[in-house]
């Protein structure tokens, strides 16, 4: 998806790229002309964003930074489940202006704001300006992924077939439906060559911008998320620590995922002993004490 232009068919909207999506709503009757929210004149600080591969936890590190109050709100932003919305409300005739206008929008009242990227948004974006650089190197990068790379093919197939993403999600049929798939050691391996594309090209745009992230696991994180909150006040210059709160986003693994785990390790353990020889480097895990 990242390499093609094109939103997927499979969102169902008037449009097929971010480009039609401004025309549209012009053709719609939405006023792009003026700034209704005022946010061409607020100035920002620190501005960041957090480069993902699916199913890393970022929803979680999303939350958890929005609820201190002092790191904006680094949701998809640029995402199509959001962006047309977003583009209604901010009057934003273009890419450039959503981002702009995003950014401060979602601010916080110290001036730093983040948003998160997946590779797809970049791709949207070069097919909307025309540009092949959508990256700011001025802005302070962090880059999300996860070293259990089967838990996470195991993630990406239960929500591919399930569509439940989240916890929040979560009603009685949401369960049912989620309980209801089966496990598939092909589509696991898929999903696996899926993810390390993914980081593979991640590795690439950072390579090409001359951008060294700082480097996350979704492992670290969920074990001790007041680290990853200290370590985002350290790096973007807060004066002090903010208090973190309790997360409203739950992980939704369950001990099918344990077994499915292992069943996976056991019936292709042959390809998975030579993964790590193609995969990007995977730092060990940070220390807890």
């Amino acid at each position: 998806m990242s390499r093609a232009p094109q939103i997927p068919a499979s969102a169902d909207l008037p449009y097929s790229t971010m480009a039609e999506m401004f025309t549209w709503l012009a053709d719609e009757g939405v006023d792009l002309t003026g700034d209704p929210l005022n946010l061409e004149d607020q100035e920002l600080g620190r501005q960041y964003a957090i480069c993902l591969v699916p199913r890393s936890g970022s929803t979680f590190l999303a939350h958890l930074l929005k609820n201190t109050g002092r790191f904006g709100f680094p949701n998809e932003w640029m995402a199509v489940a959001l962006a047309e919305g977003e583009a209604r409300e901010t009057g934003s005739p273009d890419w450039d202006t959503l981002f702009r206008r995003v950014m401060a929008r979602y601010a916080s009242d110290n001036g730093v704001s983040g948003i998160e990227l997946a590779l797809a948004h970049l791709t949207w974006g070069r097919q909307a300006t025309g540009r092949p650089d959508i990256l700011d190197p001025g802005w302070t990068y962090f880059y999300l992924r996860r070293r259990n790379i089967v838990r996470q093919a195991i993630s990406m197939h239960v929500a591919h077939q399930s569509g439940v993403l989240h916890s929040f999600q979560m009603t009685d049929d949401a369960r049912k439906v989620r309980d209801a798939v089966l496990y598939d050691t092909p589509a696991i391996r898929s999903w696996i060559k899926f993810l390390q594309d993914e980081e593979l090209k991640w590795e690439r745009e950072f390579g090409r911008m001359g951008i060294e992230p700082i480097r996350l696991y979704y492992e670290d994180i969920t074990a001790r998320p007041e680290r990853a909150v200290r370590l985002f006040s350290n790096v973007l210059g807060l004066p002090e620590t903010p208090t973190i709160k309790t997360s409203t986003i739950e992980r939704i693994g369950t001990s099918r995922t344990d077994d499915w785990e292992a069943r996976y390790r056991d019936e292709d353990a042959q390809y998975l002993s030579a993964l790590p020889l193609h995969r990007p480097f995977v730092h060990t895990p940070v220390s807890m004490s």
